[in-house]
């Protein structure tokens, strides 16, 4: 049994040489100038939607594996949890330092592509087209700003990059610390993200197209003959995280990729998505809410088609044994496809399969097809060849105009969609309305607990979307169901009020001609002029009382003991799920307490109720 040799370091430096370092330089530029990109488009970002979740579970549920391992959405992310918690500590709500993971995040993966480049091909010119897909296409434009997109595909990319790297080392030498470097980069790209097993499909296809030879039969007994080690590794990895993964994160039915809406998804992720941003596209966004869908338009998706159909035409006639490189790009498409229709089409439909989020991968998997399509790998048992010259790929200018144009397409169509983004979203006006308002309260604050408006969290979020979860690592403010005078309650938009009930049922008139309904030391139930039911009610009751005195009251289901004041004064409280009367007593021996002022209904704050007025 002999292994795969080595390449020889002639092959290794063959491209070395003035030549060598001004592709050096100019990859140092690409990669400076997108992370500066990068660096600009999230700078203007901000917290949204599942980053609330992630910062709410860890804040309130605590630091354990089991929380950080809990599956969210159908999602495994542990070491996304606990980077989420990271940032959050650092400084709450301050998006510079997620800003910066972000950025630390995009930059290992854009160094991991530059090393799979160089390692794989060598120092060569035509490593700059691959790199620039990558660097500058559009499709990964939610990861640069979203924090919960972000924390999820940059560790998957650069895992699918390192890996990759590492592993064909392993494939030309056998030496075990290039199988172990490998796997490490795969258990860090599983701990942030369970899609990261279809970097196992990459490797296989490198592995079985690029260094084994023959039919299929040969091929497989080549890799249990020469590379049986790499392959229990790989699959037992596999294998066992799939088996965990379905065990206690599945969420979904695989049996729902049999869904009708199959042809409509496949369509949506390949014409509408996937190839006009291949092409720098797709230059048009559909901009609903705060989301921006793609809609490139028809002559955009058949200008796509069309130049996808001529580049692969070309690069199968200029160069050897090219179609195989874009088995990678039909396997990680078809995977997404399928995920997203058992997953996600099957509950809210087909129209969320244009999301970028759900195929943000693919501007690195079609990097690395195209860089497999072109170039030979060094030291593989398999080689691309060059065949002829070719129309466009023989002239270099062309290629090099043709690249300058798609990247800055590309970057049009990424800005669109981060202005957008930046521009739509609530959650910032909304906690920068309310963090101010803590932070300079010189005295401690009391509010209701409540949850913050859908367009800042999703209500499916509940508890972690209501602001006792929310606002843990302020201690200053104290939550209460039960209050007397006044309690305070934040806005629509952030800013804190004074809670008001929104009257929508009252007592009944009492029997007592100056004093409406009179308690004393024996409960009284003050009927209302009807029912209320399906939870989320307050009830003020303004009273005159003649001293100081502990009370017990009762709505439904709902007790709260407290207090009430001498005077005239107002008691607010939660009532329970549904209710026609409600109920005061245990008043201390003396102490008597009149009320014709009873009234249920919804908390708003008070500057909106006296606007509604």
């Amino acid at each position: 049994m002999t292994a795969v040799s080595a390449p020889s370091r002639q092959s290794l430096d063959r491209d070395s040489g003035p030549g060598s370092r001004a592709v050096l330089a100019t990859v140092a530029v690409l990669v400076v100038g997108q992370l500066a990109y990068r660096g600009w488009a999230t700078w203007t970002s901000w917290y949204h939607y599942d980053d609330f979740n992630f910062m709410s579970r860890m804040w309130n549920q605590g630091l354990s594996p089991s929380v950080a391992f809990e599956e969210y959405a159908g999602h495994v992310m542990p070491a996304g949890m606990y980077l989420s918690w990271l940032a959050s500590e650092l400084a709450p709500y301050d998006f510079r330092v997620t800003t910066v993971l972000l950025l630390l995040m995009q930059a290992v993966a854009d160094a991991g592509l530059v090393v799979l480049l160089v390692r794989l091909f060598g120092v060569r010119p035509g490593i700059l087209p691959p790199l620039c897909v990558y660097l500058f296409g559009s499709i990964s434009a939610p990861v640069a700003i979203w924090w919960a997109a972000g924390v999820n595909q940059l560790p998957m990319q650069a895992a699918l990059f390192w890996s990759i790297a590492c592993f064909v080392p392993y494939l030309r030498t056998h030496r075990v610390r290039h199988l172990l470097s490998t796997l490490a980069w795969l258990v860090v790209g599983l701990a942030f993200y369970e899609k990261t097993l279809l970097v196992l499909g990459a490797l296989g296809l490198v592995t079985i197209c690029y260094f084994t030879s023959g039919g299929v039969r040969q091929r497989l007994a080549t890799i249990w003959r020469l590379h049986r080690v790499a392959l229990l590794a790989l699959v037992g990895l596999g294998l066992a995280y799939l088996a965990l993964y379905v065990r206690y994160a599945l969420t979904f039915s695989p049996a729902g990729v049999g869904s009708p809406s199959l042809p409509e998804v496949t369509s949506n992720m390949v014409t509408h998505v996937y190839l006009p941003a291949v092409f720098g596209g797709p230059l048009r966004w559909w901009k609903l809410d705060q989301w921006a869908l793609p809609t490139p338009g028809g002559p955009i998706i058949l200008v796509s088609l069309v130049l996808a159909g001529l580049l692969v035409n070309e690069i199968r006639r200029c160069r050897t044994r090219s179609l195989r490189a874009w088995s990678l790009v039909v396997f990680f498409l078809g995977s997404d496809v399928l995920l997203v229709v058992a997953g996600r089409a099957s509950f809210v439909g087909a129209l969320i399969s244009l999301d970028f989020r759900f195929q943000g991968e693919m501007g690195a998997v079609t990097a690395v097809a195209l860089a497999l399509a072109t170039m030979p790998i060094i030291g593989a048992p398999e080689q691309v060849e060059v065949r002829r010259r070719g129309e466009f790929l023989g002239r270099p200018r062309l290629v090099t105009a043709a690249v300058v144009v798609v990247s800055a397409l590309g970057l049009v169509s990424s800005t669109q969609y981060v202005l957008h983004w930046r521009d739509s979203g609530p959650a910032e006006a909304y906690f920068g309305h309310l963090l101010p308002a803590l932070d300079d309260a010189s005295t401690p604050i009391t509010l209701a607990d409540d949850t913050v408006p859908p367009g800042v969290m999703w209500g499916l979020g509940y508890p972690d979307n209501t602001l006792s979860h929310l606002l843990r690592p302020y201690p200053q403010v104290h939550f209460a169901d039960v209050a007397s005078d006044r309690i305070g309650m934040v806005a629509e938009d952030g800013t804190v009020s004074v809670l008001a009930v929104d009257s929508v049922r009252a007592s009944t008139d009492g029997p007592h001609r100056r004093c409406g309904w009179r308690v004393e030391q024996s409960p009284v139930t003050i009927p209302l002029d009807g029912p209320v039911a399906f939870g989320g009610w307050w009830v003020r009751i303004g009273y005159l009382s003649s001293g100081d005195s502990p009370v017990r009251v009762t709505a439904g289901d709902v007790v709260h003991d407290t207090t009430v004041r001498a005077g005239v004064h107002a008691l607010y409280f939660a009532g329970g799920g549904s209710f026609d009367s409600v109920t005061i007593g245990g008043l201390a021996d003396g102490v008597s307490l009149c009320t014709d002022d009873v009234t249920v209904g919804r908390a708003v704050p008070l500057s909106e109720l006296e606007e509604k007025k």
